[in-house]
């Protein structure tokens, strides 16, 4: 084997290998990216559910200071306090409503940007794997030249036979 030709076929093997390596690169970070989003996603959910108890207990603590001061000045439970609890439990349902839509906009946000950055990844991992093919491809067509010649017999094209011996007329009659 002539020192170009192994050259040529050690560097198809190196290029080959990084970009595979690149590949597989590409692909563990996007796996890890996925998490990051993932982990995203955890955060989101666990604020939404502490800011909605939260909004829960200062309804709670409205309502009991609320009946508190209805105990200390003596007055029934009459329509304008229970107007007052109504529109206090009304506010925080809309808030509750407002704070969960809030957090599902924010999920499907995390979960796009998860399934776009695994797309990429792979987007990426192909392209690394598209030139590593390439790369082999390419010392295909540049080493042929550089093979050793492999003994043929020369075929003669303007015999009758079109080059293929012909054993019939081989004179041996």
């Amino acid at each position: 084997m002539s020192p170009t030709l192994f050259l040529t076929l050690a560097s198809t093997v190196v290029s080959t290998k990084m970009n595979l390596d690149a590949a597989n690169a590409a692909k563990a970070q996007g796996k890890l990216q996925a998490r990051q989003f993932d982990q995203q996603g955890k955060n989101i959910k666990f604020t939404a559910l502490q800011n909605h108890n939260q909004r829960m207990r200062n309804l709670n603590v409205f309502q009991n200071v609320n009946e508190s001061i209805l105990g200390t000045t003596g007055r029934d439970y009459d329509r304008s306090y229970s107007k007052i609890i109504d529109k206090a439990k009304k506010d925080a349902l809309t808030d509750v409503s407002r704070m969960g839509v809030d957090t599902a906009m924010k999920l499907g946000q995390s979960s796009l940007q998860k399934s776009l950055t695994l797309l990429q990844a792979q987007n990426r991992a192909n392209a690394y794997r598209y030139q590593a093919l390439s790369s082999i491809m390419s010392t295909a067509i540049k080493a042929q030249p550089m093979l050793p010649k492999s003994p043929t017999t020369a075929l003669d094209t303007s015999s009758p036979t079109g080059g293929i011996p012909d054993y019939r007329y081989s004179g041996l009659d």
